[in-house]
Protein backbone atom coordinates (compact mmCIF):
# COMPACT_ATOMS: atom_id res chain seq x y z
CA UNK A 1 0.00 0.00 0.00
CA UNK A 2 2.95 2.61 0.64
CA UNK A 3 4.95 1.67 -2.01
CA UNK A 4 1.76 2.06 -4.62
CA UNK A 5 1.21 5.64 -2.65
CA UNK A 6 4.61 6.69 -3.22
CA UNK A 7 3.91 5.97 -7.34
CA UNK A 8 1.31 7.55 -7.31
CA UNK A 9 2.90 11.02 -5.64
CA UNK A 10 5.97 10.12 -8.12
CA UNK A 11 3.53 9.57 -11.04
CA UNK A 12 2.22 13.12 -10.30
CA UNK A 13 5.40 14.86 -9.57
CA UNK A 14 7.38 13.20 -12.29
CA UNK A 15 4.67 15.14 -14.72
CA UNK A 16 5.37 18.51 -13.06
CA UNK A 17 9.08 18.25 -12.69
CA UNK A 18 10.01 16.51 -16.25
CA UNK A 19 8.32 19.61 -17.63
CA UNK A 20 11.79 21.33 -16.47
CA UNK A 21 15.02 20.75 -18.59
CA UNK A 22 17.87 18.03 -17.20
CA UNK A 23 20.67 19.88 -15.68
CA UNK A 24 23.57 18.60 -17.14
CA UNK A 25 26.02 19.53 -14.09
CA UNK A 26 23.70 17.79 -11.53
CA UNK A 27 24.33 14.13 -10.18
CA UNK A 28 22.46 12.41 -7.53
CA UNK A 29 23.70 10.00 -5.83
CA UNK A 30 22.21 6.86 -3.82
CA UNK A 31 23.34 4.38 -1.63
CA UNK A 32 21.94 1.58 0.32
CA UNK A 33 19.01 3.35 -0.62
CA UNK A 34 19.60 6.04 1.57
CA UNK A 35 21.69 4.64 4.09
CA UNK A 36 24.80 6.82 4.97
CA UNK A 37 27.67 8.42 2.70
CA UNK A 38 29.60 5.49 1.55
CA UNK A 39 30.54 2.39 -0.71
CA UNK A 40 31.23 2.86 -4.88
CA UNK A 41 29.07 6.40 -5.05
CA UNK A 42 31.10 7.76 -2.20
CA UNK A 43 34.66 7.22 -3.90
CA UNK A 44 33.15 8.43 -7.43
CA UNK A 45 31.72 11.65 -5.82
CA UNK A 46 35.25 12.39 -4.41
CA UNK A 47 36.69 12.16 -7.40
CA UNK A 48 34.92 14.15 -9.37
CA UNK A 49 34.55 16.91 -7.03
CA UNK A 50 38.61 17.10 -7.36
CA UNK A 51 37.85 17.49 -11.56
CA UNK A 52 37.19 21.12 -12.56
CA UNK A 53 33.51 20.73 -13.90
CA UNK A 54 31.80 22.37 -11.79
CA UNK A 55 29.53 20.14 -10.64
CA UNK A 56 26.38 19.70 -8.52
CA UNK A 57 26.71 16.31 -6.34
CA UNK A 58 23.49 15.37 -4.71
CA UNK A 59 23.03 12.55 -2.07
CA UNK A 60 19.62 11.31 -1.38
CA UNK A 61 19.63 10.60 2.49
CA UNK A 62 17.39 9.23 4.73
CA UNK A 63 18.88 11.00 8.23
CA UNK A 64 21.06 13.89 6.95
CA UNK A 65 21.88 14.67 10.33
CA UNK A 66 23.49 11.32 11.40
CA UNK A 67 26.22 11.53 8.80
CA UNK A 68 29.31 13.71 8.16
CA UNK A 69 29.22 15.24 4.47
CA UNK A 70 32.11 16.89 2.68
CA UNK A 71 31.04 20.46 1.76
CA UNK A 72 31.07 20.06 -1.86
CA UNK A 73 27.76 17.41 -1.58
CA UNK A 74 24.42 18.95 -0.89
CA UNK A 75 22.40 16.10 1.13
CA UNK A 76 18.66 15.91 0.18
CA UNK A 77 16.12 14.53 2.66
CA UNK A 78 15.24 10.85 0.58
CA UNK A 79 11.32 11.57 1.89
CA UNK A 80 11.09 15.12 0.74
CA UNK A 81 9.62 16.32 -2.52
CA UNK A 82 13.07 17.69 -3.09
CA UNK A 83 14.45 14.39 -3.88
CA UNK A 84 11.56 14.07 -6.65
CA UNK A 85 13.04 17.37 -7.68
CA UNK A 86 16.72 16.09 -8.06
CA UNK A 87 16.33 12.80 -9.32
CA UNK A 88 13.85 14.41 -12.20
CA UNK A 89 16.56 16.99 -13.33
CA UNK A 90 19.26 15.55 -12.85
CA UNK A 91 21.84 14.53 -16.12
CA UNK A 92 23.21 11.63 -14.12
CA UNK A 93 21.79 9.25 -11.58
CA UNK A 94 24.45 6.92 -9.43
CA UNK A 95 23.19 4.04 -7.23
CA UNK A 96 24.57 0.65 -5.55
CA UNK A 97 21.81 -0.84 -4.93
CA UNK A 98 18.46 -1.56 -6.61
CA UNK A 99 16.00 0.56 -4.48
CA UNK A 100 12.72 2.61 -5.13
CA UNK A 101 12.83 6.31 -5.73
CA UNK A 102 9.50 6.74 -7.33
CA UNK A 103 10.20 8.64 -10.45
CA UNK A 104 10.32 8.03 -14.00
CA UNK A 105 13.77 7.67 -16.04
CA UNK A 106 13.78 10.64 -18.57
CA UNK A 107 15.51 10.24 -21.83
CA UNK A 108 18.85 11.94 -21.65
CA UNK A 109 19.24 10.72 -18.14
CA UNK A 110 22.19 8.46 -17.42
CA UNK A 111 21.85 5.70 -14.89
CA UNK A 112 24.85 4.32 -13.55
CA UNK A 113 24.62 1.20 -11.53
CA UNK A 114 27.97 0.43 -9.43
CA UNK A 115 27.04 -2.52 -7.19
CA UNK A 116 27.85 -2.64 -3.90
CA UNK A 117 29.95 -5.96 -3.88
CA UNK A 118 32.54 -8.02 -6.04
CA UNK A 119 31.40 -11.23 -7.65
CA UNK A 120 29.19 -12.95 -4.95
CA UNK A 121 29.05 -16.83 -4.41
CA UNK A 122 25.31 -17.03 -2.90
CA UNK A 123 22.60 -17.34 -5.59
CA UNK A 124 21.59 -13.97 -6.06
CA UNK A 125 18.82 -11.78 -8.68
CA UNK A 126 17.26 -14.02 -11.25
CA UNK A 127 19.84 -17.24 -9.82
CA UNK A 128 17.81 -16.89 -6.54
CA UNK A 129 14.40 -15.41 -8.33
CA UNK A 130 12.43 -18.16 -6.58
CA UNK A 131 13.43 -16.99 -3.15
CA UNK A 132 13.47 -12.93 -3.53
CA UNK A 133 10.78 -11.19 -2.49
CA UNK A 134 8.54 -10.30 -5.36
CA UNK A 135 8.53 -6.64 -5.19
CA UNK A 136 12.52 -6.70 -4.91
CA UNK A 137 12.36 -9.06 -8.25
CA UNK A 138 9.76 -6.71 -9.84
CA UNK A 139 12.53 -3.84 -8.85
CA UNK A 140 15.76 -5.09 -10.06
CA UNK A 141 14.13 -6.15 -13.43
CA UNK A 142 13.36 -2.92 -13.97
CA UNK A 143 17.18 -1.68 -12.76
CA UNK A 144 18.40 -3.84 -14.76
CA UNK A 145 16.07 -2.47 -17.83
CA UNK A 146 16.93 1.27 -17.58
CA UNK A 147 20.45 0.45 -16.44
CA UNK A 148 23.23 2.44 -19.13
CA UNK A 149 26.20 1.17 -17.61
CA UNK A 150 27.25 -1.18 -14.30
CA UNK A 151 30.87 -1.99 -13.07
CA UNK A 152 32.59 -4.98 -12.19
CA UNK A 153 35.58 -5.94 -10.95
CA UNK A 154 36.41 -9.61 -11.93
CA UNK A 155 35.68 -11.60 -14.77
CA UNK A 156 33.41 -13.58 -12.85
CA UNK A 157 31.31 -10.94 -11.40
CA UNK A 158 30.92 -9.87 -15.41
CA UNK A 159 29.50 -13.59 -15.89
CA UNK A 160 27.39 -12.95 -13.12
CA UNK A 161 26.10 -10.00 -14.76
CA UNK A 162 25.24 -11.18 -17.66
CA UNK A 163 23.66 -14.62 -16.16
CA UNK A 164 21.85 -12.97 -13.75
CA UNK A 165 21.13 -9.27 -13.31
CA UNK A 166 18.47 -8.60 -16.00
CA UNK A 167 20.58 -6.48 -18.20
CA UNK A 168 19.18 -5.06 -21.07
CA UNK A 169 21.03 -5.22 -24.57
CA UNK A 170 22.59 -1.83 -24.42
CA UNK A 171 23.85 -1.76 -20.90
CA UNK A 172 27.74 -1.46 -20.40
CA UNK A 173 29.54 -3.88 -18.55
CA UNK A 174 32.24 -1.84 -17.44
CA UNK A 175 35.75 -3.91 -16.19
CA UNK A 176 37.37 -0.74 -14.45
CA UNK A 177 37.37 -2.17 -11.03
CA UNK A 178 35.42 -0.94 -7.78
CA UNK A 179 36.18 2.33 -6.64
CA UNK A 180 35.70 1.64 -3.13
CA UNK A 181 38.74 -0.58 -4.23
CA UNK A 182 40.99 2.02 -5.00
CA UNK A 183 41.22 2.83 -1.35
CA UNK A 184 42.45 -1.08 -0.61
CA UNK A 185 44.92 -1.27 -3.96
CA UNK A 186 46.51 2.45 -3.01
CA UNK A 187 46.69 1.93 0.68
CA UNK A 188 47.86 -1.91 1.23
CA UNK A 189 51.64 -0.65 2.20
CA UNK A 190 50.31 2.73 3.76
CA UNK A 191 51.58 1.65 7.52
CA UNK A 192 51.28 5.74 8.22
CA UNK A 193 47.62 5.70 7.74
CA UNK A 194 46.99 1.79 8.98
CA UNK A 195 48.44 3.09 12.29
CA UNK A 196 46.39 6.73 12.08
CA UNK A 197 43.00 4.73 11.80
CA UNK A 198 44.36 2.07 14.65
CA UNK A 199 45.00 5.56 17.07
CA UNK A 200 41.04 6.62 15.89
CA UNK A 201 39.70 3.04 17.47
CA UNK A 202 41.81 2.86 20.44
CA UNK A 203 44.12 0.08 19.14
CA UNK A 204 47.90 -0.30 19.40
CA UNK A 205 49.73 -0.02 16.34
CA UNK A 206 51.76 -3.39 17.19
CA UNK A 207 48.47 -5.47 18.04
CA UNK A 208 47.22 -8.40 15.45
CA UNK A 209 43.98 -7.23 14.45
CA UNK A 210 41.43 -9.42 13.09
CA UNK A 211 37.67 -8.53 11.47
CA UNK A 212 35.29 -10.95 11.46
CA UNK A 213 32.76 -10.07 8.81
CA UNK A 214 29.89 -11.62 7.99
CA UNK A 215 27.38 -11.80 6.10
CA UNK A 216 23.36 -11.79 6.81
CA UNK A 217 21.34 -14.96 6.96
CA UNK A 218 17.91 -14.49 5.08
CA UNK A 219 16.01 -16.63 7.82
CA UNK A 220 17.32 -14.61 10.50
CA UNK A 221 19.42 -17.68 12.34
CA UNK A 222 22.16 -17.06 14.45
CA UNK A 223 23.74 -20.10 14.17
CA UNK A 224 26.25 -19.22 11.30
CA UNK A 225 27.61 -16.41 13.97
CA UNK A 226 28.53 -18.57 17.13
CA UNK A 227 31.89 -18.68 17.17
CA UNK A 228 34.47 -19.27 20.34
CA UNK A 229 36.18 -15.55 19.92
CA UNK A 230 37.65 -16.22 22.94
CA UNK A 231 39.81 -18.70 21.95
CA UNK A 232 40.32 -17.33 18.00
CA UNK A 233 42.00 -14.86 19.94
CA UNK A 234 44.30 -16.51 21.55
CA UNK A 235 45.24 -18.86 18.87
CA UNK A 236 45.71 -15.62 16.81
CA UNK A 237 47.99 -14.51 19.86
CA UNK A 238 50.12 -18.14 19.82
CA UNK A 239 50.51 -18.17 16.48
CA UNK A 240 51.76 -14.53 15.57
CA UNK A 241 52.95 -13.59 19.22
CA UNK A 242 51.21 -10.54 19.66
CA UNK A 243 47.76 -9.04 21.52
CA UNK A 244 45.41 -9.57 19.17
CA UNK A 245 42.36 -8.03 18.85
CA UNK A 246 38.90 -8.82 16.94
CA UNK A 247 36.85 -6.11 15.50
CA UNK A 248 33.33 -7.61 14.49
CA UNK A 249 31.46 -5.97 11.54
CA UNK A 250 28.24 -7.23 11.24
CA UNK A 251 26.06 -6.76 8.11
CA UNK A 252 23.31 -3.77 8.82
CA UNK A 253 20.71 -6.21 7.88
CA UNK A 254 21.55 -8.36 11.40
CA UNK A 255 23.43 -5.40 13.44
CA UNK A 256 20.52 -4.94 15.88
CA UNK A 257 19.85 -8.62 16.63
CA UNK A 258 20.75 -10.06 19.71
CA UNK A 259 23.63 -13.02 18.88
CA UNK A 260 25.06 -13.03 22.24
CA UNK A 261 28.34 -11.44 21.72
CA UNK A 262 30.47 -10.40 24.91
CA UNK A 263 32.48 -7.34 23.94
CA UNK A 264 35.14 -5.63 25.62
CA UNK A 265 38.21 -4.15 24.76
CA UNK A 266 40.19 -7.17 22.74
CA UNK A 267 36.52 -8.06 21.35
CA UNK A 268 35.32 -4.57 19.32
CA UNK A 269 31.91 -3.87 18.13
CA UNK A 270 32.61 -2.01 15.33
CA UNK A 271 29.15 -2.46 13.07
CA UNK A 272 28.12 1.08 12.85
CA UNK A 273 31.76 2.49 11.81
CA UNK A 274 31.17 3.99 8.54
CA UNK A 275 33.56 2.86 6.04
CA UNK A 276 34.56 -0.48 5.71
CA UNK A 277 37.56 -0.06 3.83
CA UNK A 278 38.81 1.50 6.29
CA UNK A 279 38.36 -1.16 8.73
CA UNK A 280 39.80 -3.50 6.00
CA UNK A 281 43.22 -1.10 6.26
CA UNK A 282 43.65 -1.43 9.70
CA UNK A 283 43.75 -5.54 9.86
CA UNK A 284 45.66 -8.27 9.35
CA UNK A 285 43.53 -10.75 9.15
CA UNK A 286 39.79 -11.40 8.01
CA UNK A 287 37.14 -14.09 9.10
CA UNK A 288 34.24 -14.10 6.89
CA UNK A 289 31.47 -16.90 5.58
CA UNK A 290 29.73 -16.34 2.45
CA UNK A 291 30.48 -12.59 2.09
CA UNK A 292 32.50 -10.92 -0.72
CA UNK A 293 34.70 -9.10 1.90
CA UNK A 294 37.09 -12.26 1.23
CA UNK A 295 38.08 -10.68 -1.96
CA UNK A 296 39.11 -6.98 -0.13
CA UNK A 297 41.58 -8.95 1.58
CA UNK A 298 43.07 -10.32 -1.19
CA UNK A 299 43.66 -6.88 -2.42
CA UNK A 300 45.34 -6.16 -0.29
CA UNK A 301 47.75 -9.52 0.54
CA UNK A 302 46.35 -10.12 3.82
CA UNK A 303 45.14 -13.76 5.23
CA UNK A 304 41.31 -14.52 4.73
CA UNK A 305 39.67 -17.58 6.58
CA UNK A 306 36.61 -18.80 5.80
CA UNK A 307 34.02 -19.80 8.89
CA UNK A 308 30.91 -21.45 7.30
CA UNK A 309 29.38 -23.62 10.35
CA UNK A 310 25.98 -23.72 9.30
CA UNK A 311 26.73 -24.44 5.68
CA UNK A 312 24.39 -27.09 4.97
CA UNK A 313 21.49 -24.65 6.46
CA UNK A 314 22.78 -21.89 4.03
CA UNK A 315 22.87 -23.58 0.86
CA UNK A 316 19.11 -24.81 1.94
CA UNK A 317 17.75 -21.36 2.67
CA UNK A 318 20.40 -19.56 0.14
CA UNK A 319 22.53 -21.72 -2.00
CA UNK A 320 26.32 -21.35 -3.39
CA UNK A 321 27.43 -21.37 -6.75
CA UNK A 322 30.28 -24.41 -7.37
CA UNK A 323 32.71 -21.46 -7.11
CA UNK A 324 32.51 -21.23 -3.77
CA UNK A 325 34.08 -23.96 -3.17
CA UNK A 326 36.96 -23.32 -5.30
CA UNK A 327 37.80 -20.12 -3.24
CA UNK A 328 41.78 -20.04 -2.83
CA UNK A 329 41.00 -19.15 1.20
CA UNK A 330 41.54 -21.82 4.47
CA UNK A 331 38.21 -23.25 5.08
CA UNK A 332 36.21 -24.54 7.93
CA UNK A 333 32.86 -25.66 8.86
CA UNK A 334 33.41 -25.36 13.03
CA UNK A 335 35.39 -23.90 15.20
CA UNK A 336 38.01 -26.45 15.95
CA UNK A 337 38.49 -26.76 11.81
CA UNK A 338 39.29 -22.64 12.23
CA UNK A 339 41.50 -22.97 15.32
CA UNK A 340 43.61 -25.55 13.14
CA UNK A 341 44.02 -23.29 9.73
CA UNK A 342 45.16 -20.31 11.78
CA UNK A 343 47.73 -22.72 13.92
CA UNK A 344 48.39 -24.36 10.44
CA UNK A 345 48.61 -21.32 7.93
CA UNK A 346 51.40 -20.65 5.69
CA UNK A 347 51.62 -17.18 4.36
CA UNK A 348 53.80 -18.20 1.16
CA UNK A 349 51.19 -21.39 0.63
CA UNK A 350 48.45 -18.75 0.60
CA UNK A 351 50.11 -16.01 -1.54
CA UNK A 352 50.85 -18.77 -4.41
CA UNK A 353 47.03 -20.28 -4.57
CA UNK A 354 45.83 -16.40 -4.30
CA UNK A 355 48.18 -16.10 -7.36
CA UNK A 356 46.97 -19.32 -8.92
CA UNK A 357 43.54 -18.29 -8.73
CA UNK A 358 43.99 -14.95 -10.11
CA UNK A 359 45.77 -16.11 -12.93
CA UNK A 360 42.34 -18.44 -13.55
CA UNK A 361 39.74 -15.56 -12.79
CA UNK A 362 41.05 -12.57 -13.33
CA UNK A 363 40.32 -9.31 -11.76
CA UNK A 364 40.19 -5.51 -12.72
CA UNK A 365 41.31 -3.62 -9.70
CA UNK A 366 44.24 -1.45 -10.29
CA UNK A 367 43.61 1.78 -8.41
CA UNK A 368 42.14 3.79 -11.09
CA UNK A 369 38.77 2.79 -10.98
CA UNK A 370 37.48 5.85 -9.24
CA UNK A 371 39.38 8.10 -11.78
CA UNK A 372 38.01 5.83 -15.11
CA UNK A 373 34.16 6.22 -13.73
CA UNK A 374 34.34 9.94 -13.48
CA UNK A 375 36.13 10.25 -17.07
CA UNK A 376 32.55 7.69 -18.18
CA UNK A 377 30.77 10.00 -16.37
CA UNK A 378 32.03 13.35 -17.50
CA UNK A 379 32.63 12.09 -21.51
CA UNK A 380 28.52 11.36 -20.86
CA UNK A 381 27.68 14.51 -19.91
CA UNK A 382 29.24 16.12 -22.60
CA UNK A 383 28.24 13.94 -25.35
CA UNK A 384 24.30 13.81 -24.82
CA UNK A 385 22.41 16.36 -24.27
CA UNK A 386 19.20 16.82 -22.43
CA UNK A 387 15.60 16.40 -24.36
CA UNK A 388 12.89 18.68 -22.86
CA UNK A 389 10.27 16.91 -21.99
CA UNK A 390 10.45 13.31 -22.58
CA UNK A 391 10.94 10.34 -20.19
CA UNK A 392 11.15 6.46 -20.37
CA UNK A 393 8.41 4.75 -18.89
CA UNK A 394 8.30 2.74 -15.70
CA UNK A 395 10.15 4.24 -12.60
CA UNK A 396 13.97 4.45 -11.73
CA UNK A 397 14.64 2.07 -8.42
Amino acid sequence: MIIKIKKIIGFFLGILFKLLPLNKKRIVFINFNGNGYGDNPKYIAEELANRRERLELIWLVREKNKYKFPTYIKPVNMKSIKRYYYLSTAKVIVNNARSYLGIDKRTGQIYLQTWHAPFTPKYIEKDAENKLFPQYVKEAKHDGAITDAILANSLLQVKQYKRTFWLNKNAEILTYGLPRNDYLVNNADNWELKDGLRAKLGIRKDSYVVLYAPTFRDDGSIEGYQMDFDQIKMCFENKFKKDCIILIKLHPNIQYQNLDIQYDNKIKNVSLYPDSQELAVVSDCLISDYSTFLFDFMLLDRPAFIFAIDLEQYKKTRGLLDEFFSFPFPFAKSNDELLNNINEFDIDSYHMNIKKYVLSNPFYDTGDASSRVADWIIEKIQRNKAKRGSCIRGTVF
